[in-house]
């Protein structure tokens, strides 16, 4: 069993994890990655000068302000302030009830949040300025008023009780630009928001509605950004690819390739209800749910003979023949291909390195995403080492537990050769530790040929964990 601690459970099914990051969530989510197989998807919403729906609730002669929890112009709120429930003894107090609606004017209430016995004393337990900050949907804006809000009443016996709606219903903002997606890393914003996640492995960028490519700035930090987290970035497309040779010019004539970033042609369609097809859309989540899906089976396993076809009511608008599938792949370009289930299946199993790259090991985008699932396992789960005394036992409780991690993905197949020594290496002792302040371990895999390994040292100190490549004239360590 591979674990954090060498009692503990295995975590080898923890492999599935999807990071999406979207210029306006809600919108993007109707392509929906799950429904193509993700288990687990983190949304960042991404805005540049938007503003947050605003509901004023009377308090007497002052108003309470509640602002939407999020920005933009599709949080449609309403509020109701009521008593029910609280003794003669609190009238000071009030119960508070937020629903999120799925539009204005709709009774299909989407989400509600309901809050018992609140205060507008800022010294009490239960004030509002206290408890709403565990809400979802709404904050407190603007200085509280000196009295509770008034009741919500029906102005008939027997009528429903009215909610107070929103007067203002917020604002989406402007146009995203490059540096509103990649964000702040000391304000944890863009990209830098996802850092709040324990991990990621396949990260998510679509453009924005109005269908304007995203800038080499964006592509480029998040390919850095993928590198560190040790994810693979999804990148839509370009709206300039409107043709296999269109797609094979771009890619000559642009600077975006990488061995951490898959890209995909042709662009995605969706088929309504009515028949009629709509515009192309970016299909960045849908490859990701697809990847996702084939992950069940193993991350080493290539997208060649896996089930990632298209669901219902998504297809393409061009159909290759094989030498433009061919070119394209041989580029660096996976292919959506018509199969004989009358869908399209994503094909091609590349990186985006193409043949740019002097080692064709990180041309196959499952060697690449199996070298990342590898490094940030062992990251993660030895962790624990750093904290124990170096002594025997401690090289003997950290070899023991890679070793059975590693041989546990040799017996799936993860690796090549036909015995594990052929298949991987474990190297742990005083004689890789050169800083008191750092613990090395280093392991070696064959990712394409038995006995040729991609060798790592794991570095673990008091702040971070990291991974990178041995020195070449270390290398040959891995043999004793």
């Amino acid at each position: 069993k591979f674990t954090s601690q060498p009692e503990s459970d295995t975590v080898m099914d923890d492999i599935e994890a999807l990071a999406s990051l979207d210029g306006l969530a809600r919108e993007q989510l109707r392509y929906y990655p799950e429904e193509h197989g993700g288990s687990v998807a983190v949304v960042v919403r991404v805005a540049n000068r938007a503003k947050r729906a605003t509901l004023p609730i009377p308090a007497g002669e002052q108003v309470l302000h509640l602002e939407a929890r999020d920005p933009g112009a599709h949080c449609h709120l309403r509020a109701s302030i009521d008593v029910d429930g609280l003794r003669d003894d609190q009238k000071d107090r009030f119960n508070l009830v937020v629903q999120r609606l799925a539009r204005p004017g709709s009774q299909l209430v989407e989400d509600q949040e309901l809050f018992h016995s609140l205060s507008m004393d800022a010294e009490d337990k239960r004030s509002i300025v206290e408890v709403l900050k565990n809400s979802d949907l709404v904050t407190v804006a603007r200085p509280l008023p000196r009295q509770r809000p008034d009741v919500t009443r029906t102005t008939h016996p027997g009528h429903p009780i009215p909610y107070v709606e929103m007067t203002f219903n917020g604002f989406d903002g402007e146009e995203l630009t490059d540096y509103d997606i990649v964000g702040s890393n000391d304000n944890g914003t863009g990209l830098f928001s996802l850092d709040s996640a324990p991990r990621i492995d396949l990260l998510c960028v679509p453009a924005a509605r109005s269908g304007k490519d995203l800038g080499i700035t964006t592509f480029l930090a998040a390919e850095r950004y993928c590198e560190n987290r040790k994810a693979m970035l999804i990148w839509d497309a370009p709206m300039s690819w409107n043709s296999p040779e269109a797609a094979l010019l771009g890619l000559r004539n642009s600077s975006m390739a990488s061995q951490n970033v898959m890209t995909y042609f042709p662009r995605v369609t969706m088929t309504e209800r009515s028949s009629r097809v709509q515009d192309v859309i970016p299909a960045c989540g849908v490859v990701a749910g697809l990847l996702s899906q084939n992950d069940r089976a193993g991350v080493w396993n290539g997208l060649d003979g896996g089930d990632v076809q298209l669901k219902a009511g998504l297809s393409v608008r061009e159909t290759l023949d094989e030498k433009q599938i061919s070119m394209l792949q041989r580029s660096g370009v996976n292919v959506f291909v018509p199969n004989a289930r009358g869908s399209y299946e994503l094909c091609g199993d590349v990186t985006l390195a193409g043949t740019r790259l002097v080692s064709q090991v990180w041309q196959r985008s499952h060697r690449r995403r199996l070298a990342f699932f590898v490094l940030s396992s062992i990251e993660r789960h030895t962790a624990w080492a750093a904290k124990r005394p170096r002594d025997d036992q401690l090289w003997q409780d950290l070899t023991a537990q890679v070793t059975s991690f590693l041989t546990e993905l040799f017996e799936r197949g993860a690796f090549s050769g036909s015995r594990a020594s052929q298949a991987f290496s474990v190297k742990t002792g005083p004689a890789l530790q050169h800083d008191t302040s750092e613990l090395i371990l280093r392991v070696g895999f064959a990712l394409e040929r038995a006995g040729e390994f991609q060798s790592y040292d794991i570095i673990h100190s008091e702040s971070e964990s990291i991974s990178r490549s041995a020195r070449s004239v270390e290398i040959a360590q891995l043999a004793g």
